[in-house]
Order: C-alpha cells, then sequence, then structure tokens
C-alpha cells in the first residue's frame, strides 16, 4: 500500500474524511460510491465503486458480438479502466486506466466520433497508448442520469468508417447494460 503520509482521525459519529488530494488524484466527487473491504492481516480498504464491472460477463459478451459483427476493436470500461477487450490485445488494453481524453469524455457525458478521413482528432484510448487509430468511437454507458462507462469501437486497419448502425448498435448494448443496473 502507498503511504501518503495523511492521518485522519474518525469522529464521534465514524465518520473519517478521505483528504481532497487522494480524492482528486483518484478522481472521487461527492456522492461517488466507495466499497469497503477488509485483508486478513486486519487492514481496511477503500476502492472507488464500479457499477460497470459488476457485469462484466455481460461485457464480455457483448463486446465479442460487436468485434464480429464490425470487425474492430470493441472496448467497455467503467470510469476508471477497460474491463472488456475483443479484437485488440487483452495484455495492451484489459484493465489498463483510461487517458485522461477519455476521462473528460466520461466527465461530459457525451460521445466522440473521430477518424482520420474526416480529420477529426484521433485520442489515446489509454495512458501511454502507442496504437494507431485510424477511427474511432466511443459512446457512454449511462445509469440513472451518471456516466458510469463507456464502449468503445477503435478501427487500426483503416477499414470501418463508423457510421449510424455503429451508433444505433452501441445505443442498445449501452442501455441493455444500465438497464442491468438500475
Amino acid at each position: 500500500m502507498k503511504d501518503t503520509g495523511i492521518v485522519r482521525k474518525l469522529d464521534n459519529l465514524g465518520r473519517l474524511v478521505i483528504p481532497k488530494e487522494i480524492r482528486r488524484c483518484m478522481r472521487i466527487k461527492e456522492g461517488s460510491p466507495i466499497e469497503f473491504g477488509l485483508l486478513p492481516t486486519g487492514e481496511i480498504v477503500l476502492c472507488k465503486y464500479s457499477l460497470v464491472n459488476q457485469i462484466s460477463d455481460y461485457a464480455e459478451e457483448f463486446s465479442e458480438v460487436l468485434c464480429e459483427l464490425f470487425d474492430c476493436i470493441v472496448l467497455i470500461g467503467d470510469r476508471d479502466k477497460i474491463i472488456s477487450c475483443n479484437g485488440g490485445s487483452k495484455k495492451v488494453y484489459l484493465n489498463m486506466k483510461f487517458s485522461n481524453e477519455i476521462l473528460d469524455i466520461i466527465d461530459g457525458g457525451n460521445c466522440y466520433k473521430a477518424s482520420k478521413m474526416e480529420e477529426t482528432t484521433i485520442i489515446p484510448i489509454i495512458q501511454e497508448d502507442k496504437s494507431t487509430y485510424i477511427s474511432q468511437f466511443i459512446f457512454p454507458i449511462s445509469i440513472q442520469g451518471d456516466v458510469e462507462g463507456l464502449i468503445i469501437l477503435c478501427d487500426t486497419k483503416g477499414e470501418t468508417d463508423f457510421t449510424g448502425e455503429h451508433l444505433v448498435a452501441m445505443k442498445l448494448i449501452a442501455k441493455f447494460l444500465s438497464k442491468q443496473l438500475e
């Protein structure tokens, strides 16, 4: 465990304030769900809770279907990292943290589409991304109005220009995943 040197006391109701520096670093906002765990050593562990991670089996199946259907890299992630990958190297993508540009898209709650053919800005998907994307399409997974994850389609071969059919498929899957979590 990383030592921060920050010590806090419990108040009389058993509450503990997570220091601002840690909240900022972990992108924890007011109202963010936090999961408590207890290690066999007796240490208490706090983690950001991921709703989308609870349906990783569905995410894996959907990413596999989208990959077969559209012949591109399909990534599904929660608010921080990729939980499902098909069409690309699992070693490269799976459980990798999103780039700051992707985190900004999550915070904005919007779709993002970019293509070298359209001369729009291709953004890195993960931190220290070394892949060369020709086009990409990013769609949010919203649960009760909050963006809790993303579906990402990426083309590295230059064979796919994402169109309305891709948008419809991503909307359908995002809606299904969000219904499973409500």
